[in-house]
């Protein structure tokens, strides 16, 4: 269960939250203002996201999130404030803060932004456990194909073009995008951190999505009683990152596809454009092109966001990144959970490079975690993977063992026949079989006698 830290001064908003997002299945504790909210997280009871009021009379919003990063843990905090202004939002966005809202709020809103900030997160530390430790944002790989990428990445970072990222749910995607992100990042001279948003697009409302990417004006619509800038503003000088751009409505994608053009847009609402510089990268497990013959995608928007292609192979497609994947996510749960797991057996090394893979990357980090859940100390057995996988791995040590014996039926075979120089009575005779039984394995094992 996720669990979620409430910052306000005001009792009864924080009671309106707690009841909110308990509803919503979280676990929720509250605290009167910042200096009460770090006490909390100094006990070491750390969130896996922190709601918390800009304004507060004892530590406000941005001393808390000054703390938050202090500590080192990457703990999301959403920033509240009543004043609705976008300098605040973007001054506690640059220091930090993952998103703001405005009070009083929108309840279908905040539950849009804490559960699309819960899986960005859950992404972001998917992402983490992708790296190499030879390099802050190192990816892991040993096929040719993620190498060709990762120099892809590397000669297109600190150019502004668009990229279009293709590949199947949980094959990394994102990863690659927070890549030419860190890289970029980079090559700006900045006091503050280059700007990643990302949405994903398939977890917004179509209502919603054209005022989450846009912002409105207070007054737009039912519901809006503060002016909102929208996601794109919040990437402002930074990159946007538009996961799943297939699942945007057609009305939508009019007018993103004039933001990429000119880098202006309205906000709902308002008649003045407001101008962004913002990267654009966007990614699919659709097939986009075949979405523009049916109609379903703006062939003009398309494009645009495909200036740059790179398409990323499914697991099955490069095995060799298999196993290292499977002893980088080990060696990160092994830490987590504090189990000393010494490595993967056999059985379960074959059975990870025979399995097809459909959940990719993902699927394969939460089958190494439930391994190192239900696993003793020591090296990883069969017993430790899911039934269907189980299954592969007793059929490949069985397979394995016939042929370690083949194997062994060879050599002394081979033994035999040399130490009496091909003679084949001498050396059934040592071996204790008949002269039809050698001939047999001779034939068998494609040996020439003397």
């Amino acid at each position: 269960m996720k669990r979620i830290l409430v910052v306000d001064d005001e009792v009864n908003l924080c009671d309106v939250l707690s009841m909110l997002l308990e509803d919503d299945g979280y676990e929720v504790a509250t605290a009167e203002n910042g200096r009460k909210a770090i006490e909390i997280l100094d006990a070491g009871a750390i969130p896996d996201l922190i709601i918390s009021d800009l304004k507060m009379p004892v530590k406000d919003g941005m001393q808390l999130l000054e703390h938050v990063k202090r500590m080192g843990r990457d703990v999301p905090l959403v920033m509240i404030t009543a004043y609705g202004s976008i300098e605040n939002a973007v001054e506690a966005m640059k220091r930090g803060a993952a998103d703001f809202i405005t009070k009083p709020f929108n309840k279908d809103i905040i539950r849009h932004v804490v559960h699309n900030l819960l899986k960005t997160d859950d992404l972001r530390k998917e992402n983490q456990l992708l790296k190499e430790g030879s390099g802050e944002q190192g990816i892991v790989w040993r096929s040719a194909a993620m190498r060709e990428i990762m120099e892809t990445v590397e000669k297109i970072a600190p150019a502004p073009s668009a990229v279009l990222l293709l590949g199947e749910s949980g094959t990394g995607k994102e990863v690659i995008a927070r890549a030419i992100h860190a890289r970029a990042s980079a090559h700006v001279q900045t006091d503050f951190s280059v700007p990643f948003v990302s949405i994903n697009c398939p977890g917004v409302p179509d209502s919603l999505i054209e005022s989450e990417l846009f912002g409105y004006r207070k007054g737009a619509f039912t519901g809006a009683v503060q002016n909102y800038g929208g996601k794109i503003c919040l990437a402002d000088n930074g990159i946007l990152f538009l996961d799943e751009i297939g699942e945007i409505p057609l009305q939508t994608q009019a007018k993103l596809l004039k933001f990429i053009e000119d880098k202006t847009f309205e906000p709902l609402g308002s008649t003045t454009r407001v101008r962004v510089e913002a990267r654009i990268i966007c990614a699919t497990n659709r097939d986009i092109t075949a979405m523009v013959k049916e109609g379903r995608f703006r062939e003009d928007l398309y494009y645009r966001i495909n200036t740059i292609t790179i398409r990323i192979p499914p697991l099955r497609e490069r095995p060799e990144d298999i196993l290292p994947l499977a002893e980088h996510f080990l060696a990160h749960y092994s830490i987590a959970m504090a189990k000393r797991i010494t490595g993967i057996s056999e059985e379960v090394r074959a059975a990870l490079r025979s399995y097809h893979w459909p959940g990719n990357a993902r699927e394969l980090r939460n089958i190494i975690e439930r391994a190192v859940v239900l696993s003793s100390p020591g090296v990883l057995g069969p017993d430790c993977l899911p039934p269907e996988m189980r299954a592969g791995a007793r059929k490949d040590a069985v397979e394995t063992g016939e042929n370690r014996f083949e194997q062994v039926e060879r050599d002394m075979l081979c033994d035999a026949l040399r130490r009496h120089e091909g003679n084949i009575s001498a050396a059934a005779r040592e071996l204790g079989v008949t002269r039809d039984t050698v001939r047999y394995r001779i034939r068998k094992h494609g040996l020439q006698s003397g």
